[in-house]
C-alpha cells in the first residue's frame, strides 16, 4: 500500500491511500485540528469538526455531514443541553485552571465535574442526577468513592497479611465483596484474596461460597509471569497451577498446568496445555501445539495479514482436519473470502465493504458432506448512515438473493429507538434508554417479548426482567465492574433451574445448580489474552479452537474429540451450532448471556440482533476518525476484521481510546475513571493478579490494583498529615498546613518526604520521589543486555558517556530515528537506577547524529549508572 501526503496549504493535508481511501485534515495555527474527513473512492465518506478556546481545549464536537458550517461557542457560554439535532455534537466547558467542568453529549447527556485546590476530582454528577462524590488522603491517593450503591474504601501501606505494601493500595472494600493485595520486593502483586459479599443477595448461595478465594503470582528475574496458582474449589479444596514457560527470544513458549484435590501442589507442573509455540521474525505466532496433539498453523503474507489457519492431528488413530481456513483480502485489507475445508465441514463466506470498510453484504454456506450434505446458507446486506449508525439491514434468500425482510433502524442521535420491518411491520422492535445512554426497555412485538432492564449509578446492568415482571438474569460487579457473580434462569436437562455462577477471578469460576445443590469449579487458560482452554476440578479438559476476530469455531476434549461446533452470522448472531451448547466462550471469546441474549463484552454488554451495543460507550474509539465517535456501533461496522476484547475500543484502532475527561482535557482521578460504564472489569477480568507482562500475556491492562497516581507534592508528610487530622486541621488546607509547620514542626522534611535542604541541583530525575518510582530505558543490542545482566550497570560498567532516556519506543527503527543511534537497536531494556549519579544532560533534545533526525529526549552522565532490570523487551 502507497500512502501519499499533499499539503494543500500551511494548515491543511489530504493523505491517500493507494488503496482508495483519503483523509483531509485541516489545523490552526497552534496545530490543534479543526476538520476532518474521511472519503474513499466509491463516494462514501464523512466529516468532524472542533473548536478550541483561547487555552487551546476543545468546547465543541460537531458531525459535518449536512454541509452545515461549523459554528463555535464562547468560552464562558457553559455548555447547553443534550443535542438532539441529530449532528451528535458535544460540548465542553473548563474552569479558570483547564479543569473539565461540564460536558454535554449527545448519547451521555449532560455531566458535571469538581476539584479540590490541589485540582483532585471531588465530585460528578451525571445526566440522570447521580453525585459520584471521592476523598483523598493526605498525599493525594483517593481513599473512599461514595455511590448510592454503598461506599467503596481504598486502604494503602499496610494490612493484615498484606507484605511489602508501603505505598502500596493493599485492599478494596465495596458492598458486594473486597479484595486484599500483597506484594513482592518488586512492587508486583503476588498474592490477591477476594471474598466475595454478594454471595447472601438474591437467591443467597451455600455459606462456603463467599470465600476467601485466592490467587498467587510467581515471575521472573525479567518480571515475567511463570507460575499463578489458581483459587481452591470451596469444597473439595483442588487447585490449579498454571506454569509458563519462555523461549530465548522472550515469548512464551508453552503453558503447563498441574490439578490437586487437597489444596498441596506435590510437585511441578505435568499436563501440558499448549507447547512448542513459535514465532516468526515479526513476533507473530507462526503454530502451536495443544495438550490434545492438534497442532495449529498460521501462514502470513508480506504484509503480516494472516491468510491461513489450519488445525489437525491425530484423532483416534487418524489424522483429522479440524480447521483449514483460507483469508483473501480486498486492496483496502478487509477479509472478502474465508474458505474453510474440515474433515468434518466445509463453510465459505464472501464479504463485500464500502469504502469506509465497513460491512455492506455477507452470505455464507456450511455443509456437512458426510451427514446427508446437511446445508445451511445466510445471506445479508448493510448499509449505514455517515456518522457509523447502521440505517438498514436486509435478510436474502440464500439461493436466489432476493430480498425477504428489510430492517430500518431509526435513531436518536446514537441511539436506535425504533425498527421498522417490511416483513412483519413498523415498530417490529422498541428501544428506550435513560438519560445516560443506557437501554432500559427492549420490546420485541414480532415474538410478542419484553425485556425490562435495572441499571445501576455506575451504568451497569444489575437486572434484566420479561415483560410480566419474572427476572430473567441479576448480576453483581466489584468497584471496577469486573462482574462477580450471575444469577439466573437457563435450561439444563430439559427444565428451567435457576443456575449461579461466581467469578472470583479471571481464571477461575464457580457454578451451582439450585435444583441439583452442586457446586462445579472451571478454571480457565489464556494466552496472548485468549480463553484456550478450561479444566473442571477434577481435571476434565476442554480445548477452543478459534477464528481470526477470535470466535470459538471449535471445543475439543483431551482426546481431540470434538464437542461442539460453532458458526456464526456476522454480527455475533449464532449461524450453526453443534454438540454441547454450554460452553462459556463463543463470538470473540466473549461470553452470551442465554437469558437475554447480549453478550457480555466486560465493560458493557452487546445485542448481535440488533448489531448495537446496549449502552453508550465511556471512550472515545479514536478521536480523529469519523467512524469513532459512534458510542453505539461495533468495531465501526467491520465485524469480520476487527473484535473488541474489552467493550470499550477495537482492534483497529491505532491511537489510544480516550475518556470524556481526557477529550476534554481535564484530569482523571487516580482510582477508577467517574463516568466509566465498568472502569475495565470483565467478567472474565484479570483481577489483581495481573500487573505489566502479565497483563500482556493474559490479555487485559484493567483489571489490576487501580495504583494510585504518582502523589501530589505536598508540604505534609503521611505522618504530619495524620497528626494534623488528629488536631482537628486539613492536610489538603494549605494555610491548615502551614500553620502546623510553622508551630513546631521539627522533622525537616518537605514535599512528602524529600528530606533536607530539598537541594535539588542534582538530583536524579530517575531517583524515587514520593514513594514512587520512575523508570528509565536505553535501547541495545543483544550483548549489551548480556553485560548488564552481569554487572548491573548500563553499559556493563565502563568509563565514558552513559545515555539513556524516558522515551518508550516499539521498534529498532524508531528508536534509531528518535535518538539518532549509530545502528539500530534489538532490544529495550527497562531499569531503575539505584545510585544517584550526576547529570550532564537532563531530558535535552537529541541532537541529530549519525545520519539520524533526532528530536528524542536523552539524558546523560560520565558516572557510572547502578540499575535494577525490570523488562527486557525485544524490539520490532
Amino acid at each position: 500500500m502507497v500512502v501519499t501526503t499533499a499539503y494543500n496549504s500551511a494548515f491543511e493535508t489530504t493523505e491517500t491511500h493507494s488503496t482508495g481511501t483519503s483523509k483531509r485534515t485541516v489545523k490552526n495555527a497552534s496545530g490543534e485540528v479543526l476538520y476532518v474527513e474521511d472519503f474513499a473512492s466509491d463516494g462514501t465518506g464523512a466529516k468532524i469538526g472542533f473548536c478550541y478556546d483561547i487555552a487551546g481545549n476543545r468546547t465543541k464536537k460537531s458531525d459535518l455531514n449536512d454541509s452545515s458550517l461549523m459554528s463555535c461557542p464562547s468560552s464562558s457560554a457553559g455548555v447547553p443541553t443534550k443535542d438532539v439535532s441529530g449532528r451528535n455534537q458535544t460540548y465542553w466547558s473548563y474552569d479558570a485552571f483547564g479543569k473539565l467542568k461540564a460536558q454535554s453529549d449527545p448519547d451521555l447527556g449532560v455531566s458535571s465535574y469538581n476539584y479540590n485546590t490541589f485540582g483532585d476530582l471531588t465530585s460528578t454528577t451525571n445526566a440522570k442526577g447521580v453525585t459520584t462524590t471521592f476523598t483523598y488522603d493526605g498525599v493525594g491517593r483517593i481513599v473512599t468513592k461514595n455511590i448510592p450503591e454503598g461506599n467503596i474504601q481504598y486502604t494503602y501501606d499496610s494490612f493484615s497479611g498484606s507484605e511489602n505494601a508501603l505505598g502500596r493500595l493493599v485492599r478494596i472494600e465495596d458492598s458486594s465483596q473486597n479484595k486484599t493485595f500483597s506484594y513482592d520486593k518488586l512492587g508486583r502483586v503476588k498474592k490477591e484474596t477476594r471474598v466475595i459479599l454478594a454471595t447472601t443477595e438474591g437467591n443467597p448461595l451455600p455459606s462456603e461460597t463467599a470465600g476467601p478465594y485466592i490467587t498467587e503470582t510467581r515471575y521472573d528475574l525479567l518480571g515475567r509471569v511463570t507460575r499463578i496458582d489458581y483459587p481452591e474449589h470451596p469444597i473439595s479444596h483442588g487447585r490449579m497451577r498454571a506454569c509458563y514457560n519462555y523461549g530465548t527470544a522472550g515469548y512464551i513458549s508453552g503453558i503447563s498446568v498441574q490439578v490437586n484435590t487437597n489444596g498441596i501442589f506435590p510437585g511441578f507442573c505435568n499436563k501440558d496445555i499448549v507447547e512448542n509455540i513459535s514465532y516468526n521474525e515479526f513476533g507473530q505466532t507462526s503454530s502451536l501445539t495443544l495438550g490434545n496433539g492438534i497442532t495449529t498453523s498460521y501462514g502470513y503474507d508480506v504484509k503480516g495479514r494472516m491468510v491461513r489457519l489450519n488445525s489437525s492431528g491425530d484423532v483416534n488413530g487418524s489424522n483429522k482436519v479440524l480447521q483449514d481456513a483460507v483469508y483473501s483480502f480486498n486492496p483496502n485489507n478487509n477479509i472478502t473470502n474465508v474458505v474453510n475445508t474440515t474433515t468434518d465441514f466445509n463453510t465459505q463466506y464472501v464479504y463485500d465493504y464500502d469504502g469506509l470498510g465497513r460491512l455492506t453484504s455477507a452470505n455464507g454456506s456450511y455443509i456437512e458432506p458426510f451427514n446427508s450434505n446437511f446445508t445451511q446458507r445466510f445471506q445479508q446486506s448493510f448499509v449505514y448512515e455517515k456518522n457509523g449508525n447502521l440505517s438498514s439491514k436486509r435478510f436474502h434468500d440464500p439461493l436466489s438473493g432476493n430480498i425477504s425482510d428489510v430492517w430500518s433502524y431509526q435513531y436518536t442521535n446514537h441511539q436506535v429507538t425504533n425498527i421498522d420491518s417490511s416483513k412483519s411491520g413498523a415498530d417490529a422492535l422498541t428501544m428506550s434508554y435513560d438519560a445516560n445512554g443506557n437501554l432500559t426497555r427492549q420490546r420485541d412485538n414480532v415474538k410478542d417479548l419484553t425485556k425490562r432492564i435495572s441499571i445501576d449509578s455506575q451504568d451497569r446492568i444489575t437486572q434484566i426482567q420479561d415483560g410480566n415482571n419474572a427476572i430473567l438474569g441479576s448480576y453483581w460487579y466489584d468497584e471496577s465492574g469486573f462482574r462477580i457473580r450471575k444469577s439466573s434462569l437457563e435450561p439444563k436437562n430439559n427444565v428451567f433451574s435457576n443456575v449461579e455462577i461466581l467469578y472470583p477471578s479471571k481464571f477461575f469460576g464457580l457454578e451451582f445448580i439450585e435444583s441439583e445443590n452442586v457446586i462445579s469449579s472451571v478454571n480457565n487458560v489464556y494466552l496472548n489474552g485468549v480463553r484456550i482452554a478450561a479444566l473442571n476440578e477434577a481435571g476434565a479438559l476442554a480445548y477452543y479452537l478459534t477464528d481470526q476476530v477470535d470466535s470459538v469455531s471449535t471445543v475439543l476434549d483431551d482426546e481431540g474429540n470434538t464437542l461442539s461446533l460453532m458458526q456464526y452470522l456476522p454480527y455475533g448472531e449464532t449461524f450453526v451450532q453443534r454438540g454441547d451448547l454450554n460452553f462459556s466462550p463463543k463470538f470473540n471469546s466473549q461470553e452470551l448471556d442465554r437469558e437475554s441474549g447480549f453478550y457480555f463484552f466486560n465493560a458493557r454488554f452487546y445485542d448481535p440482533g440488533i448489531a448495537r451495543f446496549t449502552s453508550a460507550d465511556t471512550l472515545i474509539d479514536g478521536e480523529l476518525d469519523t467512524q469513532g465517535w459512534n458510542r453505539f456501533s461495533y468495531v465501526k461496522g467491520n465485524p469480520i476484521g476487527a473484535k473488541d476484547p474489552t467493550g470499550h475500543c477495537s482492534t483497529l484502532s491505532t491511537v489510544p481510546c480516550k475518556t470524556q475527561l481526557e477529550l476534554g482535557g481535564g484530569g482523571v482521578p487516580p482510582v477508577g475513571r467517574p463516568g466509566s460504564s465498568s472502569g475495565g472489569g470483565n467478567s472474565a477480568g484479570l483481577g489483581a493478579a495481573a500487573t505489566g507482562l502479565l497483563a500482556n500475556l493474559l490479555g487485559s491492562k484493567d483489571d489490576k490494583p487501580s495504583l494510585p497516581d504518582k502523589p501530589r507534592s505536598t508540604s505534609a508528610t503521611p505522618s504530619e498529615a495524620k497528626d494534623m487530622s488528629k488536631a482537628g486541621l486539613d492536610p489538603l488546607n494549605k494555610s491548615d498546613v502551614k500553620n502546623f509547620l510553622d508551630k513546631g514542626n521539627k522533622s525537616g522534611v518537605t514535599h512528602g518526604g524529600n528530606s533536607g535542604t530539598n537541594n535539588k541541583t542534582n538530583a536524579s530525575p530517575f531517583e524515587a520521589k514520593n514513594t514512587s518510582t520512575i523508570s528509565g530505558y536505553r535501547y541495545v543490542t543483544k550483548g549489551e543486555v548480556q553485560a548488564i545482566k552481569d554487572t548491573g550497570m548500563l553499559r556493563g560498567g565502563n568509563p565514558g558517556k552513559t545515555y539513556f532516556t524516558k522515551d518508550l519506543y516499539k521498534s529498532g527503527s524508531n528508536a534509531q530515528e528518535r535518538l539518532s543511534l549509530d545502528k539500530k537497536p534489538t532490544h529495550r531494556v527497562e531499569f531503575e537506577i539505584l545510585n544517584n549519579p550526576k547529570l550532564k544532560l537532563n531530558g535535552t533534545k537529541v541532537d541529530p547524529l549519525n545520519g539520524q533526525p533526532g528530536k528524542g529526549s536523552e539524558f546523560m552522565t560520565t558516572d557510572p549508572v547502578k540499575v535494577k532490570l525490570i523488562n527486557v523487551q525485544p524490539l520490532k
